[in-house]
This record gives structure tokens, C-alpha cells and sequence, in this order.
């Protein structure tokens, strides 16, 4: 039976192996995406932050319109185990599809477009996490939207079964040539799957 342990009470080494676990997730999201668009792509990663779903608010903008895609989480052993939300704010999103097509006059290419590549970088983001974790990670179809931040927050809040009051949250920029784009990627673990990933790391006793 694995013990649950609350976000509010992880250590500076428990909070490292999660961001560690966001690095590689985001690096790996980056090889995958410049494999689809056939050229380079540097994608840098800050500090990972772990926020209060009450103080969100705080550190991004809740009220900006943003395109993202949502996957929910499933492992094996566990069951559902979270959400994870891509989002792009309006100017990035259009950047992005600039890079790729061009051209984005036609609204629903751009949303098809942003949703096949939100898709590419949540899986490579499972994939990463499933393989340091070495657990099978599960990403459920993916659900893409365009609405302000917190509005899709709070619906997948909603949707935990064990109810998480805490987002982690990695903010990064993608680089090609002179365009960057900011990527906000959003771990919304249940506080169980939190601990199964804190025991797995050797982190909690």
C-alpha cells in the first residue's frame, strides 16, 4: 500500500527529482517536435515551480486566452493519475503554426495543427516520465480547446478523483531561428501518484 504524501510537505530533494522529471520530459518534448518540423529546435527550462491551484493566479496569467491540449494520465499499477495541460498563449500559438505551415489564415488548420503537435509533445513528455520512472505512463487521447487558463483548470480539477490542490508547473520558450515561443506545461498529478513517483525515486521512506 503506498502512503500518501502531501505536495506541501516535500523536501529540496524530493522537489529536484520532480523538476528533474520536467527536464527530461520537456527535452525529450523538443527532440520530438524538431523531428516533426525538420530543423532544430532549442527549448530551455527554468526552474519548475509548484503552486497552490488557489494561487495559480499568482504566476500566470489566468485571464489570457490560450490554445492547449489536454491528456489525462493513466499507469498500470495505479489508475488515473492526473492531467497534463500544453497550453500556448495566442501570439505563440500562431508562431508556432507559423513555423510549420506558413500560413494561418485557415483557423481550423491552426487548430488542427496546434493539436497535432501539443499531442506529439505530451506523448514524448509521457514517454520521458514512464522510462525514469520505469513504469507504463498511458496518455489518453488527447482533448485540445482554446479558453482563458483557468477556466480549463478548473474543469480538469474537477475530473480527480483523489483531488490534488497543487499544479506543477514547467514554463518554457522554444527557439528557431529569431522566433521564441512560450510553452507552458502543466503537471496536474492526484496526490497519489505523487507519492508513487516520490517512492519510485527513493525519495519517501
Amino acid at each position: 500500500m503506498i502512503g500518501l504524501h502531501s505536495i506541501e510537505d516535500l523536501g529540496e530533494m524530493e522537489l529536484d527529482a520532480l523538476k528533474e522529471l520536467g527536464n527530461i520530459g520537456v527535452g525529450k518534448a523538443a527532440t520530438s517536435l524538431s523531428q516533426m518540423l525538420g530543423r532544430t529546435i532549442e527549448m530551455s527550462v527554468p526552474e519548475a515551480t509548484i503552486v497552490r491551484i488557489q494561487d495559480l493566479h499568482k504566476v500566470i496569467n489566468a485571464e489570457e486566452m490560450v490554445a492547449g491540449v489536454v491528456t489525462g494520465l493513466e499507469d498500470i499499477e495505479n489508475g488515473h493519475s492526473g492531467f497534463l495541460y500544453i497550453t500556448f498563449p495566442e501570439k505563440s500559438s500562431r508562431k508556432l503554426v507559423e513555423i510549420l505551415l506558413g500560413d494561418v489564415s485557415d483557423e481550423e488548420m491552426v487548430d488542427s495543427t496546434l493539436m497535432e503537435i501539443g499531442n506529439i509533445l505530451s506523448s514524448a513528455f509521457c514517454d520521458a516520465t514512464a522510462e525514469m520512472l520505469g513504469v507504463m505512463l498511458i496518455p489518453t487521447p488527447p482533448s485540445f480547446g482554446r479558453d482563458f487558463a483557468i477556466a480549463v483548470i478548473d474543469a480538469i480539477v474537477s475530473q480527480l478523483a483523489d483531488k490534488s490542490d497543487y499544479v506543477v508547473l514547467f514554463e518554457t520558450k522554444l527557439e528557431e531561428s529569431e522566433k521564441e515561443i512560450e510553452i507552458l506545461v502543466m503537471l496536474i498529478p492526484n496526490e497519489k501518484f505523487v507519492s508513487y513517483i516520490l517512492q519510485l525515486l527513493g525519495m519517501v521512506e
